[in-house]
């Protein structure tokens, strides 16, 4: 009996991989890159304790390919404890596209970085909102993509694709469940269903932003982007754009402990999802423990199914990188999917342990 519902279990899994092949190969929506009209843009970027990656983001901020006369990059310290706010400083007095703003209330109901997002958002001014994190790097031609989307499409909110980048082992394996989950937000918006945005590569109307009340009127959550997605869909149109003009590179969590806190936030927003995208993520939760419990039960099914299972998103996400005109080796996916057998069951054992999410030296 056990052996059969873990052998069901894992075709439902096999069988998703199998569908989210075929939607991304047939019905794949790509979206212009070419831009007739120059709104103005505000960039808005919350930063805590961020003398790391400050000065990268800030730098490929300022390369962005767009008009400096309609371009404004605002970004916020909120009570940082190195040297963030210097860096901010510094580049402010250096560019004046860059604005910097220390952070020393609370207006909303939301965590850290919403506040920070609702008080950016007040002081600039434009006619679209760009959002990113301080531990990102964004193309060239990040804003007129994103905005050539939207001029096409009648659009009010831009998600973009954000990968992470590194070397290491760690960073590799999120570089790669990035581009998994990515590609599933992809394939479930493509048919018609988005259901949720990425708060480090997003890019919202700024009276669709106002008419919604802003960060300000969003109750509390751990995941501001998705509390904003939520509240702009009920009235108006989003997509997800997939394309390399559109690809944020992320700096890698490093270590396991700071990679389980940061799941355990992202998995607190997870259930506050639609069903489509939900239900996908519980399957690859239950898949685990019943590939562990068949292999030990029918070592040669269990490791056979393993396998095909493994192949299937295997090509799926190459299928998916080469539409960000990037590589997913071989290797470094089989290294990955070993990893996320014992990383998710951590995970969910982290997320269920007593205790509150931990988000930039605070508790919530």
């Amino acid at each position: 009996m056990i052996e059969l519902i873990t052998i069901a279990i894992i075709g439902v899994a096999i069988a998703t991989e199998l569908l989210l092949i075929v939607f991304m190969l047939i019905n794949f929506k790509g979206y212009s890159n070419s831009v007739k009209f120059f709104p103005t843009v505000a960039i808005l970027v919350a930063a805590r304790d961020e003398e790391n990656n400050m000065i990268a983001c800030l730098d490929s901020l300022i390369a962005l390919d767009y008009p400096a006369d309609k371009l404004e990059i605002w970004v916020g310290d909120d009570a940082s404890s190195d040297s963030t706010w210097q860096i901010i400083k510094e580049h402010a007095d250096k560019y004046s596209i860059i604005n910097g703003l220390q952070i020393i209330k609370n207006i909303t109901k939301g965590n850290g970085k919403a506040n920070v997002l609702a008080q950016l958002a007040n002081a600039s001014k434009s006619d679209w909102i760009f959002i990113t994190d301080a531990d990102i790097q964004v193309p060239k031609q990040w804003v007129k993509s994103m905005l050539a989307a939207a001029a096409d499409n009648d659009i009010a909110l831009v998600t973009g694709t954000s990968l992470v980048s590194g070397e290491e082992i760690l960073a590799k394996t999120q570089r790669l469940d990035w581009l998994y989950a990515t590609s599933m937000l992809k394939v479930i918006s493509d048919i018609g269903t988005p259901v949720t945005t990425m708060g480090n590569n997003m890019a919202v109307k700024r009276n669709v932003y106002e008419e919604e009340g802003g960060f300000e009127n969003l109750p509390f959550s751990v995941t501001e982007d998705l509390e904003l997605f939520k509240q702009v869909k009920k009235n108006y149109s989003t997509i997800n754009l997939f394309s390399a003009e559109a690809l944020n590179i992320s700096a890698p969590q490093k270590s396991i402990a700071e990679l389980l806190i940061q799941r355990k936030r992202w998995m607190r927003g997870a259930f506050e999802l639609p069903f489509q995208l939900l239900g996908i993520l519980l399957i690859q939760a239950f898949y685990m423990p019943a590939i562990i419990i068949l292999s030990i039960i029918n070592p040669l099914l269990g490791v056979g199914l393993w396998a095909m299972k493994w192949l299937l998103k295997y090509i799926f996400s190459s299928i998916s990188a080469k539409k960000l005109k990037e590589k997913v080796s071989l290797f470094d996916s089989f290294v990955t999917e070993l990893f996320a057998m014992f990383f998710s069951l951590a995970s969910v054992v982290y997320y269920l342990w007593p205790g509150k999410v931990y988000w930039k030296g605070r508790a919530y």
